[in-house]
């Protein structure tokens, strides 16, 4: 299961591979547009498969919390591909950092909003699995740091997809919910 991680910067090395020459500033924003669609297809999936699997009783509060984090995480992951894809447009096939084109300032700054929202959504969805004690404490350090390094223009909300990854793999974890208490019914 963990081998999924690979995915999104398996994505991004065959756009490199495949992307025409000359590259430039603009393979790294095209390179930006696929990694992130790998990653967020990957975040929403597990999510699911998680929630399909846990998911015993209604929601309660720490469990909104971590959807709607989840839900910013998708918002800003959107935002990194729509403004990377701009970018790329914008100097499509020119080598190094030309810095023109329609969109390219546009998308810079579309992509840096995503930046800051897979950042945000990134810490409260770890500190909120972590106090809710979902996952252990140390596991929710990690994955506060894995949502800032590497920066999420590089691999955005890494440290979610850790964690997304630790309980579905966690044997004993299998019975509660992705994001709150034990839900495990009794007959």
């Amino acid at each position: 299961m963990w081998g999924l991680a690979a995915i999104p910067p398996l994505v991004a090395v065959v756009t490199n591979v495949l992307a025409p020459d000359p590259h430039g500033h603009w393979t790294e924003h095209l390179w930006g547009v696929y990694f992130g669609g790998a990653q967020l297809v990957l975040l929403v999936v597990l999510a699911t498969v998680l929630a399909a699997r846990t998911w015993r009783t209604a929601p309660r509060p720490a469990e909104m919390l971590l959807w709607l984090a989840l839900g910013v995480i998708v918002v800003g992951i959107v935002h990194e591909i729509v403004g990377n894809y701009q970018v790329a447009q914008s100097i499509w096939r020119t080598s190094g950092d030309p810095g023109f084109g329609d969109g390219y300032v546009e998308g810079h700054d579309r992509a840096e909003t995503g930046d800051l929202l897979v950042t945000a959504g990134g810490v409260v969805f770890a500190l909120t699995v972590g106090v809710a004690r979902r996952v252990p404490l140390a596991i929710a350090g990690l994955a506060v740091v894995m949502v800032v390094i590497p920066p999420p223009w590089v691999w955005p909300a890494a440290g979610v997809l850790m964690l997304l990854l630790y309980r579905l793999t966690a044997g004993a974890d299998r019975n509660r919910s992705p994001v709150g208490p034990a839900a495990r019914e009794t007959d």
